[in-house]
């Protein structure tokens, strides 16, 4: 019987052992800084609280883009089935098989070339991947075919605002090259193509003035 009350997260030793040269999983999962490694995960519990207090159905859920493998084992425990999709996956099987996910399925394959209309999901999470498509039509079209009438996406979305920027440059992060749109943007883009807001937290410290993240619940639009 599944659960719905706990965030399981990954040690950071184990992410770092099978990271390898991917960036698959972002080093701030494992960075020696308190603050970072914190401050990162903290918006996985906000997703993950949000997914809590929003779904009412858990049957089916997928893991849009998550090669890295982070949410796995708290989606396995949340839904009855989940499906993985990325183009990369080689470390999300990784954790799949550390944690015995028997409720897992993994997907190496284009967006564009899937078609879950036949077995939509309850539930979408999209956790710092919409930013990556320079064609935000391509995963929002796609999302918005394989939900559920009543199905919830929730996205966690990096805004790229003037203290984002400034914090890259005092602790040494490089953007990254594919990062196309800020979160304002990608959620914007969401809310005039089909998708409407339920909430959205501002990371990391709940108040909206000047965030480093956007994590939204997100409905089909009627």
């Amino acid at each position: 019987m599944f659960s719905t009350s706990k965030f399981i997260q990954i040690p950071g030793k184990f992410l770092a052992q099978i990271a390898e040269d991917s960036n698959r999983i972002p080093r701030l999962y494992y960075a020696e800084n308190w603050v970072l490694r914190r401050t990162f995960w903290q918006r996985l519990h906000v997703l993950h609280r949000l997914m809590r207090r929003h779904l009412l159905e858990r049957g089916s859920g997928l893991d849009f883009g998550g090669g890295s493998g982070v949410m796995l084992p708290t989606l396995s425990a949340q839904f009855r089935r989940v499906t993985l999709v990325d183009l990369e996956a080689t470390q999300a099987i990784l954790v799949k098989k550390h944690y015995a996910l028997e409720n897992v399925e993994i997907v190496e394959r284009d967006v564009s070339a899937l078609d879950f209309s036949n077995s939509r999901f309850d539930a979408a999470v999209a956790a710092d991947v919409l930013e990556h498509f320079q064609d935000l039509r391509v995963p929002v079209e796609a999302l918005r075919r394989w939900l559920e009438p009543h199905g919830l996406l929730f996205t966690s979305l990096p805004t790229e605002n003037w203290v984002y920027r400034c914090l890259r440059q005092v602790f040494g992060i490089e953007k990254p090259w594919d990062h196309y749109h800020t979160g304002y943007q990608v959620e914007a883009f969401l809310e005039s193509n089909g998708f409407q807001r339920v909430q959205t937290v501002s990371v990391p410290l709940y108040v909206p003035l000047a965030p480093l993240f956007l994590v939204s619940a997100w409905r089909l639009a009627r």
